[in-house]
């Protein structure tokens, strides 16, 4: 396992080392994640396995697309909000 801390792209926290390598290709902490949905768009599409011009649709497996979201970083009252941290008063 690598020793390297991961910065979340969006709130800029430590992405816990668990999840790293779990999941390497992801660039979102939790909390981040959840709130916009995941790192990956995934989208499932059938197969088409027949003649060109058939009626007949005979779907063979499924093909399964990735596309990375676009990540937009947060404020820092923002961020720390997400995270629960609140925002800090003034005296």
């Amino acid at each position: 396992m690598n020793d390297d801390v991961r910065l979340c792209e969006r709130c800029k926290a430590a992405i816990p080392p668990e999840r790293v390598e779990a999941l390497p290709d992801t660039y979102l902490c939790t909390t981040c994640s959840k709130a916009v949905g995941g790192d990956f768009e995934v989208t499932v599409v059938p197969d088409n396995m027949s003649k060109g011009g058939s009626i007949k649709k005979n779907y063979g497996g499924w093909s399964i697309q990735k596309k990375r979201r676009t990540i937009r970083p947060v404020e820092g009252t923002q961020a720390a909000e997400e995270r629960g941290a609140g925002p800090k008063e003034t005296p």
